[in-house]
Parts: C-alpha cells; sequence; structure tokens
C-alpha cells in the first residue's frame, strides 16, 4: 500500500509543474543568488527582530510555563542560525521542563540540545545525550522528532565519515530509525514523505528520490528551512548521478531558500562552490566557498569547517593560478603596449625626419625652380640680346661689305689712273671716327632696344648732383662700359678693344663711376645686372 501511494505521488509530480525558478538557466539563477548574497544582512536583520521579539515575550513572561515556551521558540529561532545561543536556549528549556516536571518537554528540550551537538559537528556528545533521552510515556510529536534526530545523527556521521564499513553501518542505523519514524507518521504527510525520500536516497534508489522530493516539493505550506534541505538533497542527487546542470539549479535553489530563513548551518553554498568549480566558474567558486566558510564559522559548525577546509585551498589554488595568468597576461600586454608604443615613437620620429628631409627637398627644388626660373629668365634675356645683336651683326656685316666693295672699286679705279694723291687723301683719320662713331650710335641704339629703362635705372644710382646726363637715344661712354658689362662683357680688355681704349682708361672710368655711386662699389656691377631688359 505504502509503495503504491509513492509510486501515485511521484506520478502526479512528473505532471505537476514546479515552480518558474526552475525553468530559468543556471547563469540566470547564479545572477539572482548573487543579488540574494548582496542582501543576505537584510534577512538576517528579519530573524534577529524574530528573537528579539520572543525575548520580550520572555521578559515579559510571569509563569515558568510561558518561560519554557518562549525559551523552545528562541532555540527555535536559533538552531539553524548560531550554536551557542541555540545551545544556551535548550539547556535553559530544560531547566524548565526540569522544574515543570513535564515528561514531554524534558524529551522536546533533549531533543533540542541533541541537535545543537549535532549541527555543530559534535557527535560523540549527541549520540551521549540521546540515548539518555527516555521516550516512554510521551507525545508522539516528541518520539516523532526524537527518531527523525536519531535518524539523521546516524545520516550525518556517515557523510562525515566515509571510511568503509563504518559509512555502511552508520547509514544501515540510520535507517532503522527512519524505518521507526515512518511507521509513526501519517501517509503522505510532509514529514513522511521526507523521510521516504531520505531512506531511498540513503539505499540508493535515486531515481524513486528524485520522484518524492520533487512531489514534496509541490506541496503547499513547505517553510523555506524545510524548501532548502528538500532542494540541497536533490541537488546532491543529482551530481551523484552525473547531471551537474540539474543539481546546480537545485543547488542554487537550496542556496536562496537559505539566505531567506537567515540559516548558518548550512552545507547547499559549500557543495555549489565545488560544482561551480568544476564548471571553470573559479571566481565565483570562491567566493561562494569564502561565504560558506564565514556561516560555518559564524554558526561554529566544526564538521563544516572541515569540509569546507578540504575544498577552499582547491579553489584558491585554482583561483590564484588564474591571476597569476592574467598577471601574466597583463604583463604581456603592458609589454607589447609598451613596444607598440615604443615602435609608434620610432615610426612618429622616422616619419618626422623623413617629413623634415621631404620639406627641405621641397625647400631646395623651390630653390632650385627659382634658380631655373633666374637662369631661364636671363637665357631668354641672352636669347632676346643674342637675336637682336646678330640681326645687328648681319646688318653691319652687310653694310661693311658694301663699303668695303665700294672702297676696292674707289682704289682700283684710282690705282688705274694713277690719282696717288687723291688715293692718300681717301684714307684720313675723320673719316675712320666718323665711322667709329656710326658704330657706337647703331650699337647705342641697338642696346636701348633692348633695355630701355636702362639709363633711368643708371641715374638712380648717383646723387642727384652726380647724375650722368644723356639723351633717351645715347649712352655716355661711362654708360657704355657698363652697357657692355649688362650685356655679359666683364673684361676689360674685350671692353677696351670695343670702345678703342686702353685698359687703363677702362679701369679708370669704372673705378671712377663707381666712386660717385650711392651704393657700395662691391655691390654696384650687381645692380647694373638687375636692370630688366624689355619683355617680348
Amino acid at each position: 500500500m505504502k509503495n503504491f501511494i509513492i509510486i501515485l505521488f511521484s506520478f502526479f509530480s512528473l505532471i505537476i509543474p514546479l515552480s518558474s525558478l526552475y525553468a530559468e538557466t543556471v547563469d540566470s539563477m547564479l545572477i539572482k543568488l548573487d543579488e540574494y548574497l548582496l542582501h543576505q544582512n537584510d534577512y538576517v536583520q528579519q530573524k534577529e527582530k524574530q528573537i528579539n521579539k520572543w525575548n520580550s515575550l520572555y521578559d515579559k513572561s510571569i509563569s515558568d510555563e510561558k518561560r519554557y515556551e518562549a525559551s523552545i521558540n528562541l532555540f527555535n529561532e536559533y538552531k539553524s542560525f548560531k550554536y551557542d545561543s541555540a545551545y544556551y536556549y535548550s539547556h535553559h528549556a530544560l531547566q524548565l521542563a526540569q522544574k515543570l516536571q513535564n515528561n514531554g518537554y524534558i524529551v522536546e528540550s533533549n531533543n533540542a540540545i541533541v541537535f545543537c551537538l549535532m549541527s555543530s559537528g559534535l557527535f560523540k556528545e549527541a549520540f551521549d545525550r540521546i540515548k539518555s533521552i527516555d521516550i516512554n510515556n510521551t507525545p508522539l510529536a516528541q518520539r516523532i522528532s526524537y527518531y527523525s534526530l536519531y535518524s539523521r545523527l546516524y545520516y550525518d556521521i556517515a557523510d562525515y565519515n566515509h571510511e568503509a564499513p563504518f559509512q555502511q553501518e552508520y547509514i544501515k542505523k540510520g535507517s532503522i530509525y527512519t524505518d521507526s519514524l515512518i511507521s509513526l507518521i501519517p501517509e503522505t504527510s510532509l514529514k513522511w514523505l521526507y523521510a521516504v525520500g531520505q531512506r531511498q536516497m540513503k539505499d540508493y534508489q535515486y531515481d524513486a528520490c528524485v520522484l518524492s522530493f520533487k512531489t514534496l516539493l509541490n506541496k503547499e505550506g513547505l517553510d523555506s528551512r524545510t524548501e532548502a534541505i528538500i532542494s540541497s538533497s536533490l541537488g546532491w542527487v543529482y551530481w551523484l548521478q552525473g547531471n551537474k546542470d540539474f543539481a546546480t539549479n537545485y543547488l542554487i535553489r537550496a542556496a536562496i531558500c537559505d539566505i531567506r530563513s537567515a540559516t548558518k548551518e548550512t552545507t547547499a553554498l559549500r557543495v555549489l562552490a565545488s560544482l561551480l568549480y568544476e564548471r571553470g566558474d573559479i571566481n565565483r567558486a570562491n567566493n561562494y566557498v569564502q561565504i560558506a566558510l564565514d556561516d560555518a564559522n559564524f554558526y561554529n559548525a566544526r564538521h563544516r569547517k572541515i569540509e569546507i577546509g578540504s575544498i577552499l585551498p582547491i579553489i584558491e589554488k585554482e583561483r590564484f593560478e588564474i591571476v597569476n595568468k592574467q598577471r601574466k597576461m597583463l604583463i604581456l600586454g603592458v609589454v607589447i603596449f609598451s613596444f607598440l608604443i615604443f615602435l609608434l615613437l620610432t615610426t612618429t620620429i622616422i616619419i618626422y625626419r623623413q617629413m623634415k628631409k621631404i620639406r627641405l627637398a621641397r625647400q631646395t627644388i623651390m630653390n632650385h625652380n627659382l634658380e631655373l626660373q633666374s637662369i631661364n629668365h636671363q637665357l631668354s634675356e641672352v636669347n632676346k640680346i643674342k637675336d637682336e645683336y646678330i640681326g645687328y651683326s648681319f646688318y653691319l656685316n652687310s653694310e661693311y661689305l658694301n663699303k668695303m666693295e665700294s672702297l676696292f672699286k674707289m682704289i682700283n679705279r684710282k690705282i688705274k689712273t694713277q690719282q696717288y694723291e687723291d688715293l692718300r687723301n681717301s684714307f684720313k683719320d675723320s673719316t675712320l671716327n666718323k665711322e667709329r662713331d656710326n658704330m657706337y650710335a647703331s650699337f647705342d641704339e641697338t642696346f636701348l632696344k633692348l633695355f630701355p629703362g636702362f639709363i633711368t635705372s643708371y641715374n638712380k644710382l648717383f646723387p642727384q648732383d652726380e647724375v650722368a646726363h644723356s639723351d633717351n637715344n645715347s649712352l655716355t661712354p661711362e654708360m657704355r662700359i657698363f652697357a657692355l658689362i649688362r650685356l655679359g662683357i666683364s673684361e676689360s680688355e674685350r671692353i677696351a678693344k670695343f670702345l678703342n681704349y686702353s685698359v687703363h682708361t677702362i679701369n679708370t672710368y669704372k673705378t671712377r663711376v663707381k666712386n660717385r655711386s650711392v651704393i657700395s662699389n662691391d655691390l654696384f656691377e650687381s645692380k647694373i645686372m638687375e636692370i630688366v631688359a624689355v619683355k617680348h
């Protein structure tokens, strides 16, 4: 009959939807758990308010009966919150129960003491105390509590002591008390379903255990502490079955329920930290195991400290290795970044130097262009002078040939007629001088065509009273010297031959002119060269 009822409830547990919490992903539930952990002090404050309420009722109590009631309720508030206070109020309740000579109260307060010793990891003391309890002629509720404690005591020491064959012996003895408990509880009640699930879990009937616990979770009226215990048990079973996602899911729910009930004597967060360590979530695992250790220290649960101590160094070592890797990566990143900065600076310097070279090259090119423009201008000017004087030379040569031809004819005629005196008179100095003056006049005319502003520019180089007077169509002998220099004939010998002067005379003219100028002698000829020819 009992097995039929278990199967029936297990079937309904499959079709009844669980809380929406289980439909969430592990990552979203971990975020929710982190939020609860941030506000866990709020739930602790709620717990302390409830404790203060019972303390106030105890202070106001005028009878031992009321004081016992307040003491046992204070124990219930402290039993999973703080060992020292729970232990104190359980002993105080026992003293009041003995004073009242109430056997039910005595068993209840002794059960409370056993719970404190068991939760703190004092298993020997817990066994000694529970063996001394006489449950004959006690209310059913106290006997149920007694068998439940005895069952859990053996199961807890079996979990704590993993050595064979002791573990199996403890489980067998715990199952005996569980069977006694099941026989006392109404079938399908919450306590009955929990006891059946515990028995199945210890007998390695994991599938049946999961169905029983899920059925229990769908029951109404579960308090946060009971929900945490069931969810933690389901998480443990799923872990043993290898379903780590479900295990993580239920352990997160258990941890959240522990926070809401301000429970410090808990295993869910520690087991969850181990699972997260296996998943590679080292930082969160380290955070959770540290919180679990703080809770164990707060409650003073000795066996929980030992259990946490077995996993904490492993997680810490892994976290240290991760931090060390991150540090190495950071150092590598800094080195690479520094190298890139160095490379950037080097490249910037190279680019700057190249740009500087380019600017210098551009300036050099610009200067060369200016020089080329100046040279081109000079060449253009030279070409114009050349063209002008080539035409002038052709004209002079042609005129000279005509004159020579007339001269040869005249000489030939005079010789034939023996007019020697007339021939001699034909070659007078005046005739040569006249020819030379004509040559100078032609030169002046041609030059002033090329440099129409020469006379004006030349006169600007002298004081007003030293200006050389000349009409606009002819040059003075001094001007003619510097006109030849402007044409590029700078040798005094060539100038002297052209003007029919001695070299000394040419140099004297040049020195005298420069001395009269308003500018230094060294710059005079360069100023002459700056006089611009006419543009065509």
